[in-house]
């Protein structure tokens, strides 16, 4: 009798699969030290206080020290959120841990918006507060200052106290030394519109020291930032955030920003979110910084304009993508609310909030925006 000894091979076919997504990119360490970055620019990434932080604001003293405060909390709007504050002194490498100036139990402080007073050499402080999860509405204007360039400030107070009114972006001189302070209202007979404040003194005094003036045509434009065209200084040019999320809007203001004409939309998109804008000296152009879409705060990009902020041909993203996501605040990235300045040396310096992790500092020079 034969006997066949039959060898019988399995074979496990696997299904094609796409290959694995590659691991999110770890963050960078937060410890306030400045380091150049592979683009070419250098960077800094906050020491952050508490859990979320957003919403800088960035200064430059006569010394050449940098300073900057954002609001750091547990959440925004949250109970205790608080107005924190960081400096870079001239040739350190790095910026100082933030100190907490300004927080209230049950209220949230947000929007900070510094201030050097160079005819009295002391640097403001404005920012809101409003009672914890509230919104904007209730919202009022507080103020602090300090005349050590911000080793000691003063206790924080009311400021505008109209409920609604929100501060957002820079401050400015007027042609004749008086201050112009941009910021918009939320309140009850203001829907979303934007309000000029201008001082009737040379130096930052008491409320009642300021006269308010409406920008008409401005219903749902917000957190208007102001410069002087560099082309033509008997202009200022204001730019809107849009509540609408369509577009940067923009107008003009012959008379030192009392009166504007109607705001229109440029080709620059917006995403209902932070802008800032400045002029700069060295070469006559506008910068601001802005997301060039119409949803989501990824990815960040700043733009170059030649002739007053009416077109913005030459653009350069800032950052898009490369951070992991953050499942405590998003689903995907968040780069945004920026603020901007150049320093006498020609260098840009911009912060921005980095996925509410921390802020994110960012320095460069204007050819930097061009060589991409």
């Amino acid at each position: 009798m034969c006997h066949r000894l039959m060898l019988v091979i399995w074979v496990l076919v696997v299904p094609a699969h796409s290959a694995p997504p590659p691991p999110p990119v770890p963050h960078p360490p937060f410890d306030g030290v400045v380091r150049p970055d592979s683009d070419g620019s250098m960077v800094a990434y906050m020491i952050p206080p508490y859990l979320s932080n957003h919403a800088s604001t960035l200064e430059k003293l006569p010394d050449g020290t940098l300073v900057a405060a954002w609001f750091s909390g547990e959440k925004e709007e949250a109970s205790g959120c608080a107005i924190v504050f960081s400096r870079l002194l001239p040739n350190s490498k790095g910026w100082t841990a933030a100190a907490t100036l300004s927080k209230r139990d049950n209220y949230s402080n947000q929007n900070p918006v510094l201030f050097y007073d160079n005819t009295t050499s002391i640097l403001h402080l404005f920012h809101s507060q409003a009672p914890a999860m509230s919104g904007e509405s209730k919202a009022q204007i507080w103020h602090l200052q300090s005349n050590t360039s911000g080793e000691t400030w003063t206790k924080p107070q009311p400021y505008f106290t109209e409920a609604g009114d929100f501060p957002r972006n820079r401050i400015i001189r007027r042609a004749d030394g008086t201050i112009l302070f941009p910021f918009y209202s939320q309140g009850e007979g203001h829907p979303n519109d934007s309000v000029m404040a201008v001082s009737q003194g040379k130096s930052i005094a008491g409320a009642g020291d300021w006269k308010e003036y409406e920008v008409a045509g401005s219903n749902d434009l917000v957190q208007p930032t102001v410069v002087r065209n560099p082309k033509d200084e008997s202009e200022l040019v204001v730019f809107f955030r849009d509540r609408k999320a369509e577009h940067i809007y923009r107008a003009t203001s012959h008379d030192e920003g009392k009166t504007w004409s109607t705001p229109k939309a440029t080709k620059l998109p917006n995403n209902n979110a932070g802008i800032e804008a400045f002029p700069l000296k060295s070469s006559k152009q506008i910068i601001i910084a802005f997301n060039p879409q119409t949803s989501g705060r990824d990815p960040l990009a700043v733009a170059l304009s030649d002739d007053g902020g009416e077109t913005f041909p030459k653009q350069r993203l800032v950052q898009h993508g490369n951070s992991p996501a953050v499942p405590m605040f998003h689903n995907s990235n968040e780069f945004s609310y920026p603020t901007i300045l150049q320093t006498d040396d020609g260098v840009v310096h911009m912060m921005y909030t980095y996925d509410r992790l921390t802020i994110k500092y960012k320095s460069f020079n204007v050819s930097w925006v061009t060589s991409s």
